[in-house]
């Protein structure tokens, strides 16, 4: 059975898609931007947080991704992401009542449920518990429409953890049919064992010379692996970036 996972997008507007526009960042992946040489999937990978770069692993593992945009419906992650991009995406409203969005959506939608035919799945890496997606998609997929059971209940950085296990592991995991007026509900399962969180290793992101002391934290960001590979052994990076400044209430004098 032919799997296309729709994953949906990250925030293009946050302190992340700032990094990209300063020109003075040292950072990779802002150099990349820059250079022109950063794809949709690499963009929105380092502007999420792991609930994202879950998504893209497990997609790439299991199936075709194709990622949910907010004015150019349906794309692949390999779209060359630039400048007037980054600008459109950051003003796009991801809404069912926003016209632009719906019809591009919709458009890419028809052409894709055409495309895998009764037998394909289209699996939806996102929210089902609002109409964003799911009001759209659900009248042109039907029942090929599905979604993961164990998502249910979960906060979106335990669905990228476990996403990024089963990525690793390769078992893939259940799916169930979406249902029109039905939207998925559950009680909070069990946190993710820690013995099995995904390895890290140094990588290369740096912002220009380290910060001294303890004015740095680490942030994790995934670079995945071939689609179907056997073996695939994603690498997470860590990144230094400054820590935000804590402005302090004054103490009252008595």
């Amino acid at each position: 059975m032919a799997t296309v996972f729709l994953l949906s997008p990250a925030h293009s507007g946050g302190r992340r898609a700032a990094i990209l526009l300063n020109t003075k960042s040292d950072a990779v992946s802002a150099r990349e931007f820059r250079s022109g040489a950063m794809s949709l999937g690499r963009a929105f990978a380092f502007m999420s947080g792991l609930y994202f770069r879950g998504k893209l692993a497990y997609a790439e593992r299991f199936g075709d991704p194709l990622i949910i945009t907010p004015t150019r419906g349906l794309q692949p992650p390999s779209l060359p992401f630039n400048l007037r991009l980054l600008k459109e995406f950051s003003v796009g409203d991801v809404s069912v009542d926003n016209a632009e969005y719906r019809r591009a959506l919709e458009k890419d939608a028809r052409a894709l449920a055409k495309r895998i035919g009764s037998s394909g799945q289209v699996v939806l890496l996102g929210s089902v518990a609002s109409g964003k997606y799911v009001d759209i998609l659900l009248p042109i997929f039907g029942d090929r429409l599905r979604y993961p059971v164990s998502f249910v209940g979960r906060g979106d950085m335990s669905r990228g953890g476990l996403l990024l296990r089963s990525a690793v592991s390769g078992e893939e995991l259940e799916y169930q049919t979406l249902t029109a007026g039905v939207r998925p509900r559950g009680s909070k399962p069990p946190k993710l064992d820690p013995a099995t969180r995904v390895p890290v290793s140094l990588g290369h992101e740096s912002h220009g010379d380290r910060p001294r002391g303890s004015h740095a934290v680490v942030e994790p960001t995934l670079r995945a692996g071939a689609a179907g590979a056997k073996g695939l052994s994603p690498v997470v990076d860590l990144r230094l970036r400054p820590r935000p400044r804590v402005h302090r209430r004054p103490r009252s004098q008595s």
